[in-house]
């Protein structure tokens, strides 16, 4: 029994052991197994890590990696290239922190082609210095030419000079004889001059005297001749168609008042489309014909009524009044007259000058032209020109012009253009004002003409 019970003992016990142990080895093989998945991500982080500065196929490089090796001697590769790294920033930019910008900038300053290094452009700036210092050589050699060349110039010009004064000097000395002679002879040349030019000035004196006195003879037979034209133009119009100085007061009148209508607004005339009425035209009213004669003025009185023809027919009007006179009514075979209107005859007017139509202070040619077409649309003939037809009936002359006065001294054509212009005009103006006097031709202003013609815009 003692025996069995050892026996029993030593297996317990190496059971127990062996448990023990596998325990322990179950134990050791986890913690090992956790320090090889410690290890071997460790190994990965560091791998990646080694990737970020280099990938194992640059590290297995022999064609670059093993010459970095032996250039970095006892410095790792990283601490090599980091210090070339510096060195070249420093030679290209000037500063071993420099960044990549600041080498583009460098890159831009220094004018570099895309791809171009820094040594290509540093030889290009060479070369082009080189070419510059030719140049700069080359022109230094040519200023220093040209400065010879001016000192010469100065030399020549110098000599010149002194020749020229010793020159003047000698004919100085050779004219002084003829000096003295021309202040012996100066008095009696102004005193030549002198009488010269007064007996210029009596003589330009005597030929204006004369001048003037065959302008008067000229003037004298012109008025001759053109009273002469006036009476032949008299004899010529023997039917004596002037209304102005009719003899029959009866010839002044164009027509008479038929009746009176419309509350005396309007009346009805003995005039119409037959006898070459035209829409527009207007007549003065009197109580007869024998109110038509200038005054001791000289100037013809309005009617007591002025009228405008707003409908036609064939033998007769209606017109409107567009003007009275208060206390003066229109009656029946009052009688209507227009110096333009005739009838039987058709007037023939001259009309010259500026006119002011429309009472706005500026008298224009283009209201001159207005009048000669209402002229004509009225029945009348207008004569074209600037000279007086023998069988002309009126002239209608507008706004007087002014005489200009002649500037002196004046350097400007525009100014003695004008001043021409308008003396032309002036001139025109009286010559044919005293044509038409001399020949006994009625000359008529805008007011005569409008109140002769029965015009209301006055």
């Amino acid at each position: 029994m003692a025996i069995r019970s050892s026996a029993g003992t030593g297996v317990v016990v190496s059971l127990i052991v062996f448990v023990i142990l596998t325990i322990l080895l179950l134990a050791g093989s986890i913690l090992l197994w956790g320090q090889r998945e410690t290890a071997k991500q460790d190994a990965a982080k560091a791998a990646t890590t080694l990737d970020d500065y280099a990938t194992a196929a640059e590290r297995n490089s022999a064609e670059w990696l093993s010459p970095l090796k032996d250039a970095s001697g006892r410095e790792s590769v990283i601490k090599y290239l980091y210090n070339q790294n510096q060195s070249l920033r420093q030679f290209a930019i000037g500063s071993p922190d420099g960044s990549l910008s600041d080498l583009d900038n460098a890159r831009t300053q220094l004018s570099l082609q895309p791809g171009q290094s820094l040594a290509d452009g540093l030889e290009d700036a060479q070369r082009r210095l080189g070419e510059l210092t030719s140049q700069v050589a080359a022109l230094q050699s040519g200023m220093t030419a040209a400065e010879q060349s001016a000192r010469a110039s100065d030399d020549r010009l110098n000599a010149a000079v002194q020749e020229r004064d010793d020159l003047l000097v000698t004919e100085a000395t050779a004219l002084e004889p003829y000096t003295e002679a021309d202040e012996r002879y100066q008095s009696e040349i102004q005193t030549a001059t002198s009488n010269f030019q007064s007996m210029q000035t009596n003589t330009r004196d005597e030929m204006n005297y004369q001048i003037n006195e065959l302008q008067d003879e000229v003037d004298n037979l012109t008025a001759q001749n053109k009273r002469l034209k006036g009476k032949n133009r008299v004899l010529k119009n023997n039917l004596n168609r002037d209304q102005l100085r009719a003899a029959d007061p009866a010839t002044l009148a164009d027509g008479r008042v038929l009746d009176v209508i419309g509350g005396g607004d309007h009346v009805y005339i003995d005039r119409g489309r037959n006898d070459q009425i035209v829409l527009g035209m207007t007549f003065e009213v009197y109580d007869s014909a024998s109110q038509i004669r200038p005054g001791e003025d000289g100037e013809e009185p309005r009617g007591k009524a002025s009228i405008q023809v707003v409908k036609i027919g064939d033998a007769s009007s209606t017109a409107k009044v567009t003007r009275r006179v208060k206390g003066r009514p229109i009656l029946a075979d009052n009688i209507i007259a227009n110096a333009v209107y005739d009838p039987d005859y058709q007037f023939k007017f001259l009309v010259h000058g500026m006119f002011d139509l429309d009472r706005n202070g500026k008298s224009t040619e283009q209201e001159a032209e207005y009048l000669r077409e209402r002229i004509e649309r009225w029945g009348g003939v207008v004569v074209r020109g600037n000279e007086i037809p023998g069988d002309l009936d009126f002239l209608v002359l507008g706004e007087t012009p002014n005489t200009p006065v002649q500037p002196f001294n004046s350097g400007s054509t525009q100014a003695m253009d004008e001043y021409r212009r308008l003396r032309t005009a002036a001139d025109r103006y009286q010559s044919l004002l005293l044509d038409a006097q001399q020949a006994e031709i009625p000359v008529l202003n805008q007011n005569r003409l409008d109140i002769l013609t029965g015009r209301t815009d006055l």
